[in-house]
């Protein structure tokens, strides 16, 4: 894990899994796009506005990682995406590197439904 995952995790962001990271939202409920951090604390995905230095700024949404559906993850070194269904929206994320045992966490926590 990296120091800035360590840091999210010493400042309460994340768990101890340290699942946090920037990523690029390419589709929000309220029409929002742009970077966001996303942080995985228990079973609740936290997305947060952040800005280009990775400052953490307001909560955006808050997703039980147990109530979403269509779950599909691609963490290729091209191309990469982040995409869900809850609350009959769809959302979708984009422009991660290197964090693939985050999504892992993501992953797992959707399997406990």
């Amino acid at each position: 894990m990296s120091k800035f995952q360590e840091k999210l995790a010493a400042e309460g962001y994340c768990d101890s899994r340290c699942a946090g990271f920037c990523a690029t939202a390419t589709s929000l409920p309220n029409g929002e796009y742009g970077a966001v951090l996303l942080c995985v604390k228990g079973h609740t995905l936290n997305i947060y506005d952040t800005d280009i230095k990775s400052n953490v700024g307001a909560l955006l949404y808050q997703i039980d990682l147990k109530k979403f559906s269509g779950l599909k993850i691609k963490a290729g070194f091209l191309s990469q995406y982040l995409k869900f269904n809850y609350l009959n929206f769809g959302y979708s994320f984009t422009n991660f590197v290197g964090v693939k045992p985050a999504l892992k966490v993501i992953a797992e926590e959707a399997a406990k439904r």
